[in-house]
């Protein structure tokens, strides 16, 4: 299904023109390697397949802001993996320094041995004494295994805001959601955002349509003046 909807967005990037208004041309087309914008005399036209949302987003020029290249990223995924590996840390070095079994009361029985059941005494003593030493040696080990899974899901928070980092051309829209288009290594070669910034900012002679709106009118203007 994701594949149609890729192939049948690709048809329309090779048919802007018949997406435009009447009166209204393309000015500028930007074509990256997951997307592609396009200026015409009144909109922006986006075709960004690869997104969750729209796969088609077109905004009137007027209402367009800036145009800049910005790096998305999860930093409550960063927060979390830091204080999941200090929480780590702090429980390691509690689990390694205390020695939870000397925490154990040792009681002297020696005094009960001429008593008559002393022994059964002394034995029902020494096997609470050993649950108790028993249950703190497994509190100590509760501590490292806690501290060493704090450390895993560190690792894993952190992995994963490495990997939601990425790079989007954003386009600022008054009024409604910012257009952010994806963009990789080989598309910030062509450096888009000058590239569009140029092309929508009004009255912009950057564009080879207004480059050559501009020759034709000077050549209207040769010929009336000879």
């Amino acid at each position: 299904m994701a594949g149609r909807r890729t192939e049948r967005i690709d048809e329309w990037r090779e048919r802007v023109d018949e997406l435009c208004y009447d009166g209204e041309h393309v000015e500028r087309r930007v074509d990256l390697e997951c997307a592609t914008v396009v200026v015409t005399t009144q909109r922006v036209l986006a075709f960004v397949p690869t997104t969750a949302g729209p796969a088609f987003r077109h905004v009137d020029r007027p209402n367009v802001g800036t145009v800049s290249l910005e790096t998305s990223q999860r930093l409550a995924a960063l927060c979390a993996g830091i204080v999941a590996a200090f929480a780590g840390v702090a429980t390691l070095e509690t689990a390694t320094s205390v020695d939870f079994a000397s925490f154990a009361p040792s009681v002297s029985l020696d005094g009960l041995a001429p008593l008559p059941g002393s022994d059964l005494v002394v034995g029902l003593v020494e096997a609470v004494l050993t649950a108790i030493e028993t249950v703190l040696v497994a509190l100590e080990w509760s501590i490292l295994l806690v501290g060493v899974a704090a450390f895993v899901v560190a690792l894993g928070l952190i992995a994963y805001y490495a990997r939601s980092r990425a790079r989007l051309l954003v386009v600022r829209v008054s009024g409604d959601d910012d257009l952010e288009i994806p963009v990789t290594g080989s598309d910030l070669e062509s450096d888009p955002a000058v590239t569009l910034e140029a092309a929508i900012r009004p009255g912009s002679d950057s564009t080879p349509a207004c480059e050559e709106r501009l020759s034709e009118h000077g050549r209207v203007d040769l010929e009336e003046s000879g």
